[in-house]
């Protein structure tokens, strides 16, 4: 089982961008296209534009940021815009009766009745009188901190004490719904998860995702969206749920940038340094990052297999020397008012070079005696690449909020790995030496290409949105092996043999979606996806091929009664898919040692899960009862032979799980020093497995608590203490039963100069006991698992920002009304 982890270095887990129907790209696209265009000429059709310009009669200069609005008889806003630097308005709506009124600063300043029948109305220069003060003037709108939309909810992180609490991975920590264990990320009550920014997925892994993430500065993080059951505009993959993070915009005309730099002590140490920079000015608007880290982590694995003939027991500690880059850059221009294009392109770069020393010793059940041990020197070197590009464009087909989004989006994952042991076996009766030796060199290249197209449709009865996406994957892999097995003498001249394995998918998706508001407390949704994939995966060297095709449908619903603001109820439905990684599906071996291998498998089917979730917020408590079914599950599986001792890591489609449970989340702000984010989850789970060998169906329970606080320790909010912890149950997960874990962290957060230097010291997992310990019985065959992560940590941490803040006023005039104008929302 030490090989555990050498498959978490070695997998690559795409966060599934690919999503694609039974019609040719092209074909496809120009459907679409055709239908958008038709649907968006439909909308705009037989519409009077009003066109005017709207001055101040005191001074004579134009009125910026006036809100011009469309009243029906029932004094109803139906449409409206805002007012330009010139003073000018543009706004179209349907012929008929109409009001026009004019609003500055929550002052009324024109009223008048007025016929739409005309193509065009100029309503001339407006001489307006204001009674409010113009310059330097801010109007905002402050959200709740927590806000439970019909299909999410929305963390507002600008509105918290966590808006300044150091990078975007801590305040997750903090989100409600949402867990952070050993840099992990998952919703509460869920497997796994897809982290979007901007509504744009992060293709990373784990460990890339959470530094990645680590480098984001909090201070730039407008929400947080925890999307549990995901609406058909989103990808039907990912059987968990999303979460996206919605960065802050820069004020126009202003830029900002960070600088930031940590040191950490684990057994060995890492340092890091990096910075963000971000502008706008007049229409080009632009956001960068830029992280790079390096340093040494350590592993402790142990691992037992309790075979008929004795006890296998492995140690098999690692150290990685690990250099990371990652980059980021978002570029968007303003072409039209209505029209806006961007492009964002990213980059990351993670070397990992480890190096470690396996060895197992066979114990004699009765007299507790070593009968045989192996040890083994090996390494491992893995330089895996991302680059990511998309190409964007939103364009608003009138005022009242009607638009059409077009992305197009590149992908390339690029990872050499090479991993080589060599060791020595013996036998203490009779005497018996031998040795072995192996190198596994692989070439991975996954690269994908998506065409998305989103179009808006909102109407006075309902708002509809519908789309689609073409996407196509190829995975190649390129592998030179060698495997000695045990031989008398030690193996110094061996050649290569070689074998590949090829992956393509292309997936085709259409969606429509209908939101609903029936009145002030009720709220739904209504949405359906149809996806539609074909898989090819073929080997030369194995003799294999498969394809796969397959149509289905993935629906969504949603419903929500707002009794009050402080009093919500809701419930959710939605069918979702996994897919199987593309490193699961190469079925080529790769020898850790002569008793242990790994290999994919290339018939992995994809599995399917229904979820149902109902929800209750109350002030500062949200309550969640779910339900899911998961149906075909795939997951890694080690493989017992009690006849010659080898454990086979590889993956097969041999779960339907039940899941149901509830979960608890409690927000404390009463006290002024004091801020306190609680969670407690409970399920009950029930599997059923159908593997080659029998296996008892399996079922219990799982909890979590967890607790997240800070202490101000000054009037000025400037000193601030942390105290985190987290405690886990023992529990069950598909084959495996998991023990206790838990963690307690402790930081201590200074912020001087202004609040733009952030000095904070963080200790992690204090006490040691976060190690993740499993049990699983395969083939008749007990095997027990304890890793270390070397969680245990102290951490130093400096961050300075700087920038032009000192905008004035009279340019950034906020508000809810004024607000949806500016977005077309």
């Amino acid at each position: 089982m030490a090989l555990h982890i050498d498959i978490t270095l070695l997998q690559f887990r795409t966060a599934t961008s690919v999503r694609p129907l039974y019609l040719k790209s092209k074909e496809y696209m120009f459907k679409i296209l055709t239908l958008s265009l038709l649907l968006a000429n439909l909308a705009t059709s037989a519409q009077t534009e009003i066109i005017g310009t709207i001055l101040q009669k005191e001074t004579k200069k134009p009125l910026e940021f006036a809100s011009v609005r469309l009243l029906n008889s029932d004094s109803i806003i139906h449409e409206s815009t805002l007012t330009d630097s010139n003073g000018a308005f543009k706004i179209t709506a349907k012929p008929g009766e109409t009001i026009l009124q004019i609003t500055y600063i929550g002052q009324v300043l024109y009223t008048q009745k007025i016929e739409l029948n005309e193509k065009q109305i100029n309503v001339g220069i407006l001489e307006m009188v204001t009674t409010k003060e113009i310059s330097n003037t801010v109007v905002t709108a402050k959200r709740k901190i927590i806000q439970r939309k019909v299909d999410r909810l929305v963390f507002n992180v600008e509105n918290s004490s966590k808006a300044s609490a150091g990078d975007a991975l801590d305040v997750l920590s903090v989100t409600p719904g949402v867990q952070v264990q050993n840099n992990k990320i998952r919703i509460i009550g869920k497997n796994s998860l897809q982290v979007l920014i901007n509504d744009k997925a992060v293709l990373l892994s784990d460990e890339e995702l959470s530094n990645f993430l680590k480098s984001m500065a909090s201070e730039n993080i407008k929400n947080i969206e925890v999307i549990t059951t995901p609406p058909a505009k989103y990808e039907a993959a990912g059987n968990s749920g999303l979460i996206n993070i919605t960065l802050k915009q820069v004020k126009k005309n202003s830029w900002n940038a960070q600088l930031k730099s940590s040191f950490k002590k684990q057994t060995y140490s890492t340092g890091s340094l990096g910075g963000s920079f971000n502008s706008n000015k007049e229409k080009l608007s632009i956001a960068s990052l830029l992280n790079y880290s390096a340093g040494c982590y350590y592993q402790e694995q142990d691992d037992y297999a309790y075979f008929p003939d004795g006890l296998w027991y492995t140690s098999s500690p690692f150290r990685v020397n690990a250099k990371r880059m990652n980059a980021r850059i978002d570029v968007s221009y303003q072409i039209t008012p209505k029209w806006t294009m961007g492009a964002q392109y990213l980059y990351n770069k993670n070397r990992r070079d480890i190096t470690d020393a396996p060895y197992t010793a066979v114990f004699d059940y009765r007299s507790n005696d070593v009968m045989r041990f192996l040890q083994s020197t090996g390494s491992m070197n893995l330089i895996p690449k991302i680059h990511s590009v998309n190409y964007h464009n939103e364009v608003a087909l009138d005022t009242a909020g009607r638009k059409i989004e077009l992305n197009v989006d590149y992908f390339n994952y690029h990872n050499p790995d090479t991993k080589k042991y060599n060791g020595f076996s013996k036998i203490q009766h009779p005497m018996k030496e031998q040795f072995y030796r192996g190198l596994n060199q692989n070439i991975q290249n996954v690269a994908n290409v998506s065409v998305k197209l989103d179009v808006e449709v909102p109407t006075k009865w309902m708002d509809v949105s519908f789309g689609g996406k073409v996407s196509k994957s190829k995975s190649t892999n390129t592998i030179n092996y060698f495997n000695s097995g045990f031989v008398n003498t030690p193996v110094t001249l061996y050649s290569l043999s070689q074998n590949d394995f090829e992956y393509k998918e292309a997936i085709q998706a259409l969606y429509v979606s209908v939101v609903k508001k029936f009145n002030e407390k009720w709220d739904s949704q209504l949405g359906v996806r149809m996806e539609a994939t074909e898989t090819d995966s073929k080997s030369t060297n194995l003799n294999l091929a498969t394809k796969n095709n397959y149509l289905k449908l993935f629906p969504s619903f949603y419903v929500t009664y707002n009794a009050s603001n402080n009093y919500s109820f809701s419930f959710n439905y939605s069918k979702r898919i996994e897919r199987p990684d593309f490193f699961d599906l190469n079925p080529n071996i790769y020898f850790i040692n002569p008793f242990q291998t790994i290999e994919g498998n290339a018939f992995l089917q994809p599995s399917f899960v229904d979820n149902f979730e109902l929800s209750n917020t109350f002030h500062s408590f949200e309550t969640k009862v779910y339900y899911s079914y998961e149906d075909n599950l795939f997951s890694q599986v080690p493989l017992a032979d009690p006849n010659t001792n080898i454990i086979r890591f590889t993956n097969e489609n041999f779960i339907n799980t039940n899941r149901v449970g509830i979960s608890e989340n409690y927000s404390f702000n009463k006290i002024s020093y004091w801020s306190s984010n609680n969670s407690f989850d409970i399920n009950y789970s029930k599997s059923k497995f159908n593997l080659a060998q029998k296996q008892e169906d399996q079922k219990g329970l799982n909890a979590t608590i967890s607790t997240d606080n800070d202490f101000s320790l000054n009037k000025e909010n400037t000193i601030l203490l942390g105290l985190n912890y987290w405690y886990r149950f023992p529990g069950v997960s598909g084959i495996f039963s998991s023990k206790s874990a838990s963690s307690l962290s402790l930081s201590l957060q200074c912020f001087v100069f202004h609040k733009n230097v952030n000095i904070t010291l963080r200790g992690n997992d204090i006490l040691k006991t976060s190690a993740e310990r499993s049990t699983t019985t395969v083939n008749g065959i007990f095997q027990k698992a304890i890793y270390y992560f070397d969680a245990r940590s102290l951490q130093l941490s400096l961050s300075y920002n700087f920038g032009n803040k000192n905008i004035s006023g009279k340019k950034h005039i906020t508000g809810n009304e004024d607000e949806k104008g500016r977005t077309g929302n």
